[in-house]
């Protein structure tokens, strides 16, 4: 079954995890849809500002767009309300994720959401979240593995995916992607 994924801000401004999902989603063949609310777009390439200050006006603009055009879906924030999120101590988007339909609410502050169990989606760590993609399409996230691993070696000085992937806050991701390119490097020798 098609999982719809919604993607919260924290998700989008890492440039790791939101890089492997985009490229998870194109690999698997639509295991899973990637949405998000246009305050969520907007509050990551404000973080990726805040991180390179140079990047702001039509650079900022261009990278909102970029970030959009990876989405099978933006929620507009003001049009699904506030109605679940009212009261809520966290300010995880809980009503833009309902009304998107989400299956899953992909967010890295899982410890702020409290009363899990009445929200009519899941809510999941990225390093869980991948780990579950690994279980359903290890080929996939092999493939990705061994793109991201030829890409790093010729692009020059860039972290090595298990590397980035730690980094990100993902270890038990990293991990599996490092036995990947392991199996990958024992069959290249192999053959």
């Amino acid at each position: 079954m098609l999982q719809r994924v919604f993607v919260d801000t924290d998700i989008l401004a890492s440039p790791t995890q939101h890089a492997w999902l985009v490229l998870l989603r194109h690999e698997t063949g639509g295991l899973f849809q990637l949405h998000s609310s246009s305050d969520a777009a907007t509050g990551a390439v404000r973080a990726w500002v805040a991180r390179d200050p140079g990047a702001r006006g039509p650079v900022a603009r261009r990278r909102l767009e970029l970030l959009v055009a990876t989405l099978d879906e933006v929620v507009d924030a003001e049009a699904s309300g506030r109605g679940l999120d009212h009261g809520h101590p966290s300010d995880l988007p809980l009503e833009p994720a309902r009304s998107g339909g989400a299956h899953v609410l992909l967010t890295s502050r899982v410890s702020d959401a409290t009363d899990l169990d009445r929200l009519p989606f899941d809510v999941c760590a990225p390093d869980r979240f991948l780990c579950l993609v690994d279980d359903s399409a290890p080929l996939a996230v092999r493939e990705v593995a061994r793109r991201q691993d030829g890409a790093r070696r010729s692009d020059g000085p860039r972290a090595a995916p298990v590397d980035a992937l730690i980094a990100a806050g993902c270890p038990a991701f990293a991990e599996r992607v490092a036995r990947h390119l392991r199996v990958r490097e024992l069959r290249a020798r192999a053959d």
